[in-house]
């Protein structure tokens, strides 16, 4: 649910700035037409990135364990990674849906709406 809000969040700032002809972003003033704004567009490989970035902290909190010469500390890192373990497997199980939900949010109108 946090997840939604921040993203109609990001829309709502999103309508309220518009890309210039020099790329730069800025305020759209009155006269600027909504089809000269700049729609909010998910990125798609943002399933592939959370995934990549959940799996290069598993191998750093396990590297990290593997150096760590306090016993106590090694296992918390141990654990902390075999937590992230579980969240990609539930990434996984949960892949068709979080990629769904992009392709909504990226076809959605400038309101949210459909």
């Amino acid at each position: 649910m946090a997840i939604i809000k921040e993203m109609n969040t990001r829309r709502s700032a999103q309508r309220e700035t518009s890309t210039g002809p020099s790329g730069q972003v800025g305020y759209s003033a009155g006269a600027v037409g909504k089809a000269e704004r700049t729609a909010l567009q998910f990125n798609r490989s943002l399933y592939e990135n959370l995934v990549s970035n959940v799996e290069v902290q598993i191998e750093s909190w396990n590297r990290q364990a593997g150096r760590e010469s306090n016993p106590q500390a090694a296992q918390a890192f141990r654990l902390k990674a075999e937590a992230l373990g579980y969240t990609l497997r539930l990434l996984d199980a949960f892949q068709l849906e979080f990629r769904e939900l992009i392709d909504c949010a990226n076809h959605s109108g400038p309101d949210g709406r459909f």
